[in-house]
């Protein structure tokens, strides 16, 4: 047995680029961070004397800890490894803690994390409380070996989960068959799709054009758009969110994210309050615009702001009455996620409604980056070969992601897990007595709560990570939460109880105790 987890051990501190072309060999950095995280106090500054004393006696300096450790190095390694297990400081189970974190990671937490802060370009906040290195359904582990719930699901893009062996294992057998294919050339991969996206898709939207990001495809719904009504007014709503391009900022509704690049008044978008009918019919009556975009559930900046269906379906009517043409922005509220029963596979299936233009992505590939626009043949066909193009949109490893995927939320039936795993939850919440929550509110697994501040929301997250728990999504006052879809009834009852501990401690603050 010991010579085996000897053997694990030397491969993942020594990598064999065969076995692991992605990865390098381990730092010395992350071998002491891992040893702080299997071995008690007292064995780990054994280990750490038992290392640095190897180390010098043989002439090797450790004032570098972030550069790949050599052969030689990770052999040291080995040898306090066999010291710790005989003299009894180092367990068989440590060891197998071992190489596994070592597996996930070669590179320490600080070194990840000081790599970041001096080469990304600050477009986001940088989240560095936790660094996930590994999956498994609605739970995700750090590199320090803790696991967390997962209350963002990477903005609804992970509602199968962070892991997922049978697309790893797809992802695979067409990497060794065909790797990429532009847009425009026919391919097998994509034929499975079509077929299979078919039978979820609302009739009538059968035109697809394949994309490799949310804002992406809002951009290219908006020519689409503009190519069949033959005008460039669009109008969106206010506290919409639709992307970081180019032309899905210039239709989010906040300015803050328009000002930096003089978008903040193009005259060819016009903004209208959501949920204002009367407000919609007097704009439309101008005839200045014939493009209308919506999230059918408001998410990011409108805190999950769930419409009436007879909204919904006052917007749907009101643009066929002015010919104008309606885009649906299912990107995070499609494949199941707004739910609230069987075959609601979209948000627009839930409101009744069947828009000109869907954009869909997120989940789409169970966490492998594709979209799509899907629109009808009579819409389609206002475009032209020339008019855009793509160089890896629908690519073939998109595809197999994306069918692999939608198999898997077909035999799940995962819209019917959103919906009853939503209302557990959303019931769970309500049923909490803190005076804390002004409201819980939301549609499927797509759940608001309201605190009394945003400060309230900041020092809720953070107990909560305390709890085990991860979610850094927020609305002003608003904590959102959208865990994978694939959440047991189990994990939820746990998952409401470690609010319901959150709670008491930030309670428990606030009366000074």
């Amino acid at each position: 047995m010991m010579g085996n987890q000897l053997e694990e051990l030397d491969r993942v501190l020594h990598n064999n680029v065969k076995e692991h072309p992605e990865r390098t060999d381990a730092t010395y950095e992350r071998v002491i961070e891992v040893l702080e995280t299997v071995l008690n106090e007292e064995a780990l500054a054994t280990a750490i004397m038992v290392l640095e004393d190897s180390m010098y006696s043989n002439g090797y300096s450790v004032s570098e800890p972030q550069g790949p450790m050599t052969k030689a190095q990770a052999e040291i390694v080995t040898g306090m490894v066999m010291t710790g297990l005989s003299g009894g400081w180092l367990s068989h189970h440590a060891l197998d803690k071992m190489v596994e974190m070592l597996q996930l990671s070669e590179i320490s937490t600080n070194e990840a994390i000081a790599l970041h802060e001096a080469h990304k370009i600050p477009v986001s906040e940088l989240e560095k409380d936790i660094i996930p290195v590994k999956g498994s359904g609605a739970w995700m582990m750090d590199t320090k070996g803790k696991w967390y719930l997962d209350m963002d699901s990477n903005y609804s893009a992970a509602n199968l989960g962070l892991n997922n062996p049978e697309i790893a294992k797809g992802l695979y057998n067409q990497a060794s068959q065909l790797i990429t294919m532009k847009e425009d050339r026919v391919h097998i991969p994509r034929s499975r799709l079509i077929k299979l996206l078919l039978s979820i898709m609302p009739q009538g939207l059968d035109q697809f054009y394949w994309q490799n990001s949310g804002g992406e495809a809002v951009d290219k719904a908006l020519k689409i758009a503009k190519a069949y009504t033959g005008q460039k007014g669009v109008i969106a709503f206010e506290k919409g969110f639709h992307g970081r391009t180019h032309g899905a900022v210039s239709i989010t509704a906040n300015a803050e994210y328009r000002k930096p690049f003089g978008l903040e008044s193009e005259s060819w978008v016009h903004f209208l309050p959501y949920g204002d009918l009367e407000a919609l019919e007097e704009r439309l009556a101008l005839g200045k615009e014939k493009v209308v975009i919506m999230e059918l559930v408001q998410g990011e900046d409108g805190g999950i702001n769930v419409p009436s269906k007879g909204y919904v379906q006052g917007v749907r009517a009101l643009t066929k009455q002015h010919g104008a043409v309606m885009i649906a922005d299912e990107v995070q509220t499609g494949f199941g996620r707004t739910a609230t029963k069987a075959g609601e596979w979209w948000a627009a299936d839930h409101f009744e409604v069947k828009p000109d233009i869907m954009v869909i992505g997120k989940s789409f590939g169970g966490g492998y980056p594709v979209t799509a626009v899907v629109t009808t043949k009579e819409v389609s066909e206002k475009m032209k070969p020339g008019f855009d193009g793509s160089t890896f949109g629908g690519n073939p490893m998109a595809c197999v992601a994306a069918t692999i995927a939608i198999n898997q939320m077909k035999s799940l039936k995962l819209e019917e897990l959103a919906a009853g795993r939503g209302k557990q939850l959303m019931d769970g919440l309500k049923a909490l007595e803190s005076p804390l929550i002004h409201k819980v509110h939301g549609i499927g697994l797509m759940v608001g709560i309201t605190l009394p501040s945003p400060g309230h929301v900041k020092q809720m997250q953070a107990a909560l990570k305390e709890q085990g728990v991860k979610t850094s999504l927020s609305t002003g006052a608003i904590m959102r939460l959208m865990p994978p879809l694939v959440i047991s009834k189990q994990e939820v009852d746990l998952l409401v109880s470690k609010f319901d501990a959150a709670f008491k401690t930030l309670e428990n603050k606030e009366d000074g105790q």
